[in-house]
């Protein structure tokens, strides 16, 4: 009987705090707040002064060299022939 009264108000309270902070999140003052948040972001990003773009010195840095393609095969694994029983 008491483990009852223990888990019905162990469930009620968490059904009660899911609500709140669906009623919370979802609210107009939380949306508006993160309208007004975006805006004065968007704001600071465009007050930045330009910035120099770096030129990119990452071309042709991989060099593949395959001399044979054999030797790059992948080695078969017989991991499920070991749980065979034979």
């Amino acid at each position: 009987m008491f483990k009852k009264i223990i888990t019905t108000t162990h469930l009620l309270f968490v059904i009660l705090f899911i609500s709140y902070v669906i009623m919370i999140y979802f609210s107009n003052e939380t949306q508006i707040k993160i309208n007004q948040n975006r805006v004065i972001y968007s704001k600071e990003l465009n007050n930045l002064p330009n910035l120099p773009f770096l030129k990119t010195d990452t071309d042709n840095i991989i060099k593949y060299s395959i001399k044979n393609p054999d030797e790059n095969k992948i080695k078969k694994r017989y991991f499920w022939n070991l749980l065979k029983d034979e």
